[in-house]
This record gives structure tokens, sequence and C-alpha cells, in this order.
């Protein structure tokens, strides 16, 4: 054995060969079990451009180094692409989508609600990142003592430059000569449009392959590739964006409260008369959007959400960190438009207000305060019925705007935190049984403490109508009710499809429940499709605030324009089409105008947090 490997040591060229076939293999191993997620062939001249083209380089500049360097550069190249692989099948397999750098502004927090049940990885991906590490392992110990001479080092550099030639190609081949906005007839190659906005990870990835991915997000994510449109161009575009007028429903709610409430993770399926009997009380009484939407355009659901529906914004999937939020001006967000209509303006959540910043967050964002569980003297910060605590502050003789977050319904539906589910979990578990909810053992525990997680936040919502009820407030209290995302932390996506009675598509899982409450208003249905982003426009609307609604990404959802919701990388769905990139439809007019209409509205709107656009209308 020890003959053979010495005899290795002696072949030319063969560390360099197993070098390049160790990071080749690693990237068509890795698109290969995941090809599913993109309209890319695994096959793709594009694409092997580029994996080529990096893998050689890679292996050309190795070269270059002496023995110790080159085995040191070798092995750390295929840790930091392994790990990276690793990473992106745990966030797709929590998230549904690829690991991108601009999740690393929110990865702090996010670590918080770390599972293990969320590296069910298939074993035969683990096998092959393990092989592509032992090829490379193999490599390293196979690299000559010798630093290469004159001619080693011009035919590295040789490669690097022939390499180089294929993958510009393949860039300019995928970057637009013609203005962005699609035209009627025009010829559109969605593998361009996805790669000049680069914010779809799944398609982008596997369009590009893990290595030309990872440099070209590395620059779109931390903004140091940003093509943000100046205030004339933003200027030119609100101005000539068109905004629904008054109506039937403006100003229907004027003059009275608003407590604002974002329930984590309660998704269409557990709002029912056994599992939620106070909020589906509440909801058969409601103004409620039988077909609203809420996209999740980071991995960081809540937040986005949170921002989304307090900005009217959407929120900038690269170039742009969660510090903007603690800084950037936001005259027309919700606190801040009803502190000028002489409301009191507080923010009420139990986490600690350095999770995602949201003590500085929400006081830039006009909130007098943001209570956190200390202020509001819980226990236990995950158990939601301690929340009713904060009551009088939440409150107040003078007209308030209370905006809420719960937490309880938040995963994992494992003994991880189980202390949430363990006031609930017997009558959960009485009420599954007679449910008719059937699936393997697994499903079954994670939905039978999903439902005990709900009950948590049901008993809060039961104590704060009855507190309401008891002080006269109801009476001039409206009360809304939104979910940050749909129920995410069910590990199996195909029984939590079953359970909403919805296909796995992203805009049927996106749907979650929005309904308005007003003691002396008639309950009914609003079909019409709508989103996040429509929730400031429409309050708006209906509290008769003052501002502008051309500088909102949304429209009201009771005017006469909007009836479609924005969906992440530029897609949409307007209950009839369902757009995304690599559509397969036929491209009329109507739909080439909303594609045109919805790149412009998530361009303007992105535009506006990067450039903070609004300290500019203030002075």
């Amino acid at each position: 054995m020890k003959t053979m490997f010495a005899k290795l040591k002696n072949v030319p060229l063969l560390s360099h060969v197993l070098c390049f076939s160790s990071l080749v293999f690693l990237d068509y191993a890795f698109r290969f079990f995941y090809q599913f997620v993109g309209i890319t062939p695994l096959l793709n001249l594009k694409t092997a451009a580029f994996t080529f083209g990096w893998c050689a380089i890679f292996t050309a500049l190795f070269s270059l180094l002496p023995q110790l360097a080159r085995r040191i550069a070798m092995l750390l190249s295929i840790g930091i692409f392994s790990l990276l692989a690793f990473t992106h099948s745990v966030m797709f397999n929590i998230f549904g989508e690829f690991f991108t750098f601009a999740d690393l502004n929110f990865a702090g927090d996010g670590a918080k609600f770390f599972s293990w049940t969320y590296l069910r990885l298939r074993l035969a991906l683990l096998a092959c990142i393990l092989l592509a590490i032992l090829i490379m392992v193999l490599a390293a110990w196979l690299a000559p003592k010798k630093k290469g001479n004159w001619k080693t080092r011009v035919a590295a550099l040789a490669v690097i430059a022939v390499c180089i030639v294929p993958m510009v190609m393949a860039h300019n081949r995928l970057i637009p000569v013609e203005e962005e906005e699609m035209w009627w007839g025009s010829t559109f190659d969605p593998n361009a449009a996805l790669y000049k906005d680069f914010t779809d990870s799944n398609r982008c990835l596997l369009l590009t392959g893990l290595y030309h991915y990872t440099f070209r997000d590395l620059l779109t994510s931390t903004g140091l590739r940003s093509d943000v449109r100046s205030t004339q161009e933003l200027d030119a575009y609100f101005a000539e964006r068109e905004v629904s007028g008054a109506n039937e429903m403006t100003s229907a709610f004027a003059g009275k409260n608003l407590i604002m409430v974002m329930l984590e993770s309660i998704d269409t399926w557990l709002i029912t008369p056994e599992y939620m009997p106070n909020l589906y009380a509440l909801q058969e009484k409601s103004v409620n959007f039988t077909a609203f939407y809420t996209p999740l355009y980071l991995s960081a659901g809540t937040f986005c959400t949170e921002i989304i529906s307090q900005t009217g914004q959407i929120p900038a999937v690269s170039g742009l960190s969660n510090s903007a939020y603690s800084a950037n001006a936001f005259p027309n967000s919700l606190a801040n438009l009803f502190k000028a209509q002489g409301y009191r303006a507080n923010a009420f959540h139990s986490a600690d207000p350095m999770i995602y910043s949201r003590g500085s967050v929400h006081a830039n964002l006009g909130f007098e305060k943001y209570h956190s569980y200390v202020d509001m003297q819980m226990d236990d910060y995950m158990l939601d019925s301690q929340l009713i605590n904060g009551y009088d502050l939440m409150v107040s003789e003078a007209p308030y705007f209370t905006y809420i977050i719960t937490y309880s319904g938040h995963g994992p539906y494992t003994e991880e935190i189980g202390n949430i589910a363990a006031g609930h979990y017997a009558q959960a578990q009485a009420a599954v049984a007679v449910s008719g909810v059937t699936s393997n053992s697994a499903n079954m525990e994670e939905y039978t403490r999903a439902v005990a997680h709900a009950m948590e936040t049901d008993r809060f919502i039961g104590e704060l109508y009855a507190s309401l009820v008891a002080d006269g407030h109801i009476e001039d209290t409206v009360l809304l009710f939104y979910a940050d995302h749909y129920g995410k932390y069910m590990s199996d996506k195909d029984f939590l499809a079953a359970l909403k009675g919805v296909s796995d598509n992203a805009y049927d899982l996106y749907r979650t429940p929005c309904f308005f409450y007003s003691e002396d208003y008639r309950a009914q249905e609003v079909g019409k499709i709508s989103g996040s982003i429509d929730l400031v426009p429409t309050i708006v609307n209906l509290f008769g605030l003052e501002t502008d609604p051309r500088y909102y990404a949304g429209d009201d959802i009771f005017g006469e324009y909007g009836g479609y919701v924005i969906l992440p990388n530029y897609a949409w769905y307007d209950g009839t089409v369902y757009y995304e990139s690599g559509f397969a439809g036929e491209m009329t007019q109507e739909i080439s105008e909303r594609c045109a209409q919805v790149r412009r509205r998530m361009n303007a709107s992105t535009d506006v947090l990067k450039s903070n656009y609004f300290s500019t209308l203030q002075q």
C-alpha cells in the first residue's frame, strides 16, 4: 500500500487533476440533488463555463503556492464550499430557499430558534460532500514538495486567462442588453432576469453553479455591486404612480383606536373552533380578507413582515443591513402617521429588544417604546398568555395605536420548547384525535404540538378581548389580526400543503389569515387578492391618515387598483395567473405589462430603503 501511494506521488499533475475533480464533483453532486428547484438543466453550457472555469482557476492558483500553503488552500477551499453546500441544504430544508449572504443580517437572531430537526438531510448528498472532501484530502497529500518552475507558473497563468474568457462570455450573455422592463412582444430570457437581479437563490444557484453563485451573491448581498436609482428617478416614478382614490371604506374607522396583532406562525389550518375558539369567533364577525398572502422575501420572515406591515415597503433582499431600519427616515410609517393624528403609539413583543435590534428599530419607526417581557413582567417570554400582563400599557384614555407581536406559535414543534405546549398538550391531543387529520407519527406529533402552541396564543386573544369588553374599550377599538408567515416550521411540506388544502407551490403556501374586527361593523368577506404590502395603504384609507399613498409598494385593498400579490423574485399571482421566471404560459400584453409594473414597484421600494430616500423628502 505504501509503495502504491509512493508511486502516486510521482504521477505528474495527479494532485491537480484530483483537486479539479473534487471541486467539480461537489458542484455537480449538489446541483443534481436539487435540480428540481430550478429552471436550468444540470448539463448547461453557461453553468458549465462557470463551474469548470472556477474549478480550473482555483486549481491553477493553488499550483502557484509552495507545498504547505497549497495543502492548506486546497483543504480550506473544499471545507468552505462543503460547508456552504451543507448550509444551502439546511436553509432549503427550513425555508425552501438556499442560503444568501443577505441572510447573515439576521443570522444571530435566527440561530436562537435552531432545532436539530432541521438537519434532516439526504444521506446520499452528505455522502457526496464527504467524498468530495476525501478526494481533496488525497489531492493535498499528493501535492509535490517542489515549487513549480517558471514554465509551470506561466502554464497556470495561461489556464486562468483561458478560463476567464468563457466565464466572461457566459456573464455577458446573461446580462440583458435592453432596459430591464419587459415590453409586449419582446423575447424574454428568464435566466437573464434571474442573473441580473440575482434575487432567486434557488434558481440562481442552479443557473450559475456553487462557485459563481457564491461570489456573485457576495457582491449583490453586501451591496458591493448596487444599482440604486437616483432621487430624481424615484421622484419621477412616484409622480407617475397611480393609486386608488376615496372609496366607500375611506375613513370608516377614523378616530378609533387600533390594536394590530401580528400572529407568529398562525396559519389558516389552525383557526378552527376546536383549536383557537377565541380567534375563530372574532374572524367570523370580521372584515375577513379570504385571499390574503404573506410572502417570505427573506428567511427572517417575522421581521420582514414586521417591516412591511409598518412601513409599506418591501425589504431589500440584498445590499442592505437591518441597521438601516434603525437609521433610515420613515415618515410614512404607521406609528408616525398615527402620532401625527394625536395617537399614542407603542409596540409589544416578549422578545428582548436586542433581537433584530427591535428596540432601536421600533423607536426609529415612531413608536414611543418597544415593550419587552421585562416591561410586561412576564415570567416566561415564550407564553403569549402572559402578554396580558401589559394590558394597562396597551390601552389608554388618549387615542392609541398598539402593535403586538405574539410568540407562542413559533417552532420547532418539539420538546426543545415544550414549555409552550405543556399547558395545552392534553387538550390538543383530544382535539386532534377527532379532527380527521392523519399522517405518520412524526408528523402527527409536530401537528399536535403546533395546535398546542396555537392554543397558548388563543388564550391571550381571549383575555385581550375580555379586557377590552370589561373596560369599554371594545366600542372604540379596531382589532387587526394577521400572520407573519405560513406555518413554515412543519418539517414535512407535503403534509403542510395537505393541511392547508393547497398545492406545494409558493403562492398557495403563502396564503394566510388577515381580518379586521370592529364591534359596530358588519362582518363581510373580501375575496380580492391582496398581500402584506397592501396592509399599510389599507389602514391609511380606513383610518383617514394623512399621507401620500403613492410612496407605498402596495395598494388599498378596497381601492380600484391592486388585485394581485407581489411574490419574491418578481413573481406575482392574481388568482388566475401565477407568473414566475420561466413562465410557460402565453405572454399576453396584459401579463407583460403586469410584469413590468411588479418590477418597477419592487425596485422602487428596495431603492427607497437602500438610498434612505425619505430623508431627502424631509429636507
